[in-house]
């Protein structure tokens, strides 16, 4: 057998030019930030893993770790002769340098455990991160899951959003006489009980939660899916994401992110002397999603 030993291939997306800082002192080298994230994919990180970022962040960097908006751990000043050391300890505690440049940033979801979810979206978050993360793009690429549709994962301004929702089965002669539990819990004043329980479904965002606060089976949940959006953006303009799917099931969720993703890569376009449009960018000028998907 062989002494080669395990190879360690440094990452290319992952690494920032860092800033020096005025409290690091670093000679004839150059200074990076190291962007890490669970591998495979969690939203979650344990005990260990943060022991393990903040002994790195001390040893190889300033002792500093900021925590991103898209739940990367993002540890600045790195000195460049110690970079692949300080991955590989990374990398051996499962975390992995990744979520930058023109590539699918960090894809990421909101908390698997919160009691409003319509759905569970972590597992689908994973796949979808094993599968299309860190692919080079023409330009940044943010993909977003959010379990229902308060969205506190900001699904409406990322490339592609996916928002838990779900069907309502509505029986009224099953309605309780008194108990207006079901119009307490509704955040969009959707529900009546005037005349009979009914939804107002031009205002019903399909959160179910009518559907869990009401006792006698009047409401109910028939089904769950994904409402998927694309071309929304934040930064110095702002973009809110447009429908392609009312209700989709997860290979369906990831069929889209698929066909969006090739689209985007046949369709973008140079702006400028360099960067290439985002999506949204694309979607106004071939007048939405609809033309868009259609290519």
């Amino acid at each position: 057998m062989g002494d080669e030993g395990f190879r360690f291939e440094l990452p290319k997306a992952g690494i920032i030019k860092g800033v020096r800082a005025q409290d690091i002192e670093v000679v004839g080298e150059k200074v990076v930030n190291v962007r890490v994230r669970a591998k495979p994919y969690s939203n979650t990180y344990t005990p260990e893993q943060l022991e393990r970022v903040a002994e790195v962040a001390e040893r190889y960097g300033s002792g500093k770790v900021h925590l991103s908006p898209r739940h990367n751990l993002e540890i600045p000043e790195v000195g460049s002769r110690k970079l692949t050391e300080a991955l590989q300890e990374l990398f051996a505690a499962g975390l992995q340098a990744g979520g930058s440049g023109t590539s699918v940033r960090n894809i990421f979801t909101c908390a698997d455990y919160c009691p409003m979810r319509v759905r569970s979206v972590r597992e689908l978050g994973a796949m979808l991160s094993e599968l299309f993360g860190d692919m080079p793009l023409p330009n940044k690429f943010t993909v977003s899951l959010a379990a229902c549709p308060a969205g506190c994962s900001r699904p409406w301004n990322v490339d592609i959003g996916i928002i838990g929702v779900a069907e309502l089965l509505v029986e009224p002669e099953r309605c309780e006489q008194g108990c207006d539990a079901c119009v307490e819990a509704c955040p969009v004043d959707a529900v009546t009980l005037k005349g009979g329980l009914r939804i107002e479904q031009e205002r019903c965002v399909r959160c179910a939660r009518c559907a869990r606060a009401c006792k006698s089976g009047a409401l109910r949940m028939a089904r769950t899916g994904f409402r998927v959006v694309i071309g929304g953006k934040e930064g110095r303009t702002v973009a809110f994401g447009q429908e392609i799917a009312e209700m989709a099931g997860d290979y369906e969720v990831i069929e889209l992110v698929d066909r969006v993703i090739r689209q985007y890569r046949k369709m973008a376009r140079r702006r400028d002397g360099k960067k290439y449009e985002r999506l949204a960018e694309v979607l106004q000028r071939m007048g939405g999603a609809e033309a868009f998907m259609k290519g």
